[in-house]
């Protein structure tokens, strides 16, 4: 497996693969409503788009197994941290869980987010999604302010928190490297919180092949961290 850098070529691909995931993760039939929100995600002011795709640094192409998406800070609500990057969808195609795919794609997702000068990485994740908190707590993401519906399934949503590393932070365990980057660092501990979001807020990261409710699956950093993959569409 190997994690790029994509283009906003690749957001047909990965609107696609949101879509499916969300309905395997839901035991319902893909969305129309779904896939538009989704597009609208792909729209805002981007910070980074890092995609898993199923093949060896030396194959040119392979095929698409995930994508981590993070925009800039406001893209998600009004009442998030105006400092935190926003990583606002993030998912593992239902036949490629298991193998470290989103685990990879959160790490590097927070690392290009370091990259562009953000200190804290906020996701939106649906409060039922067991497999994604998980491995957001690992990774180091923290619950932060009540519950809020989530605008499309009414589902109980919460805002989750982490600081992002710098790449020159050597206390890294786990690298992971990006094709045309240096090796990425795992999330870090979150710093002391800011403001908490409010009630009422819409945005936030999902999470596909096994959807958290905001974003997917992430590395596990810590002693009792779940196994690598188990969540597979996170975002909200």
């Amino acid at each position: 497996m190997v994690v790029r850098l994509a283009s906003r070529d690749d957001d047909g691909a990965c609107t696609d693969l949101w879509t499916a995931a969300v309905a395997a993760r839901d035991g319902a039939d893909e969305s129309e409503a779904v896939r538009a929100r989704a597009r609208g995600k792909f729209a805002a002011e981007r910070v980074a788009l890092v995609v898993a795709e199923d093949r060896s640094e030396a194959d040119d192409v392979g095929a698409l197994v995930g994508f981590a998406l993070v925009t800039a800070p406001g893209t998600g609500s009004p009442e998030d941290p105006a400092d935190a990057a926003y990583l606002s969808l993030l998912a593992v195609a239902p036949g490629a869980q298991g193998h470290g795919a989103g685990r990879s794609l959160l790490r590097a997702a927070v690392a290009e987010a370091a990259r562009a000068g953000h200190d804290r990485c906020l996701l939106h994740a649906l409060d039922d999604n067991e497999p994604a908190l998980r491995l957001y707590r690992s990774a180091g993401f923290r619950a932060v302010g009540p519950t809020f519906p989530h605008a499309l399934n009414g589902r109980a949503t919460r805002a989750w928190i982490a600081g992002a590393r710098r790449l020159d932070d050597a206390a890294t365990p786990a690298p992971v490297t990006v094709a045309g980057r240096p090796p990425a660092p795992a999330p870090g501990p979150a710093p002391k919180p800011g403001p908490a979001p409010a009630p009422g807020s819409a945005g936030g990261p999902a999470t596909a092949a096994s959807p958290t409710g905001t974003t997917a699956a992430a590395a596990p950093t810590s002693p009792a961290a779940p196994a690598a993959g188990t969540a597979g569409a996170s975002g909200s």
